[in-house]
């Protein structure tokens, strides 16, 4: 039986009862261990008053026969033998002995007081004392086995109710156990009578403290996937309407280039259908850049990176844009930045945030890019436009994707922001918007934690 494939309830019984019966075997040793320990000291006791018993009955005798106790009267009878000799003349005469020690004693005779050796092939307790001034002596013995036979007999029997008990002792434990997991039950009940849209917490009268913090979790759980899948539903509903407004522009120029004879206005109209579809391109690369950063996570592999190199790249990369529309696009800052992050995620960011900067900054305007050391070794990227900038109202709902606030004044998609927050919080970066003191734009704020090692 594989003990994985059980269920809960199942493998408690189990692993309590595996469990009792390893403490019953070793109560059973111990109390097998202690048995034997009360059984040498009682009959070592009854040795003793037996010998000094005889002892006593030899030196008021006067019989000079040989004599026997009699038959056996009990079973443990026979593991008990004991002699009383008298020395006369240094010739030794047997006085008295049990059934069955007639026979010689052991050719060694045992020390004085209690000793252990061997009579008749076995291993004996002895016991012996002596009257010098009577010449008496007595000699009284019991065999091993029966000591042994009777300590494990206390044994077995301080064990038998023990046993025979596991099985209701089972049984009991299966009622307990099924009783003590109904929250369980409950809980399986009531995911199971619930729909896909019922993402509410859960609650359960009388929820024990164990199961607590399992639907806390839960219920963080569910709230968390309840708040993705809105964002989904409303990343996709804004996602259909942002496609749909390009299709239809797209459908009307190439419409209007069919019903025209001007070859003129037919060449404007096809030009305008070209920029819609650049349009639409750029937010589709958007979209799926978007959708990936959304599977990313903060444990996502970084590396040490020069945010400074990366910016230097960045800025290069565009410099030709702003240049075609009479930007001035200064750098200013640290020639070196370490951080940790991903080489490939921190160009988009910044790339982002420059293009975003590029498309609001009027014709003749500056972007002012800026990379500082902080005390703590973070890092801090500015990018500052001359751009007609945001309310203060707006700067809170900046970064939310689709987010357009000038759609006049720039051509975009609204997710460029979107983008760069979801890739500064894969970093544990964050980033802030304000005002842009000098330039009198916007200042979007990146701020990167200290290289990790």
């Amino acid at each position: 039986m594989n003990f994985r494939k059980l269920s809960l309830q199942a493998r408690l019984v189990a692993l309590m009862l595996v469990a009792v019966t390893l403490f019953g075997l070793l109560a059973g040793y111990e109390s097998y261990k202690n048995a034997l320990h009360e059984v040498d000291e009682i009959f070592d006791a009854q040795l003793a008053q037996l010998g000094q018993t005889l002892l006593a009955i030899a030196i008021h005798a006067d019989d000079d026969e040989t004599e026997s106790t009699g038959p056996i009267a009990h079973k443990y009878q026979r593991a008990l033998a004991f002699q009383v000799w008298s020395t006369e003349h240094d010739q030794p005469r047997l006085l008295l002995h049990s059934g069955k020690s007639a026979a010689a004693l052991p050719d060694r005779l045992p020390e004085e007081g209690f000793s252990h050796g061997e009579w008749q092939g076995e291993r004996w307790r002895f016991y012996r004392q002596s009257d010098p001034r009577r010449q008496l002596e007595v000699v009284v013995g019991q065999n091993d086995l029966a000591r042994n036979d009777l300590a494990r007999g206390v044994a077995w029997h301080n064990l038998q109710p023990f046993l025979f008990g596991i099985p209701l002792l089972a049984l009991a434990a299966l009622i307990a156990i099924s009783f003590g997991l109904r929250p369980l039950r409950k809980l399986a009940q009531e995911l199971n009578l619930r729909s896909p849209e019922r993402l509410d917490p859960i609650h359960l009268d009388d929820t024990p403290k164990e199961i607590k913090p399992v639907l806390d979790a839960l219920g963080q759980l569910l709230t968390r996937v309840a708040g993705t899948l809105e964002n989904e539903r409303r990343f996709t509903s804004d996602a259909a309407h942002e496609l749909r407004t390009p299709l239809a522009a797209l459908r009307a120029q190439v419409q209007a280039a069919m019903l025209t004879d001007e070859p003129a206005e037919r060449l404007e109209s096809l030009h305008k259908a070209l920029q819609g579809m650049d349009r639409m391109s750029h937010l589709v690369g958007q979209l799926l850049t978007l959708a990936r950063l959304d599977e990313l996570s903060a444990s996502t592999h970084l590396e040490p990176v020069d945010l400074a190199a990366v910016t230097r790249e960045c800025c290069a990369e565009i410099g030709p844009e702003a240049l075609a529309r009479n930007i001035e696009l200064e750098l200013n800052g640290e020639d070196t930045a370490p951080i940790s992050g991903s080489p490939d995620l921190l160009r988009v960011l910044v790339r982002n945030l420059l293009d975003n900067a590029i498309r609001y900054t009027p014709e003749g305007g500056h972007v002012v890019v800026t990379i500082q050391a902080l005390k703590n070794s973070a890092h801090q990227l500015d990018v500052c436009d001359s751009g007609p900038g945001v309310s203060d109202e707006q700067l809170a709902q900046l970064g939310q994707r689709f987010s357009r606030f000038s759609p006049t004044l720039a051509e975009g998609v609204g997710l460029g922001l979107s983008i760069a927050l979801r890739i500064a919080e894969i970093h544990r970066a964050r980033i802030a918007f304000s005002r842009a003191t000098t330039a009198g734009g916007l200042r979007v704020r990146a701020e990167f934690p200290p290289l990790s090692h």
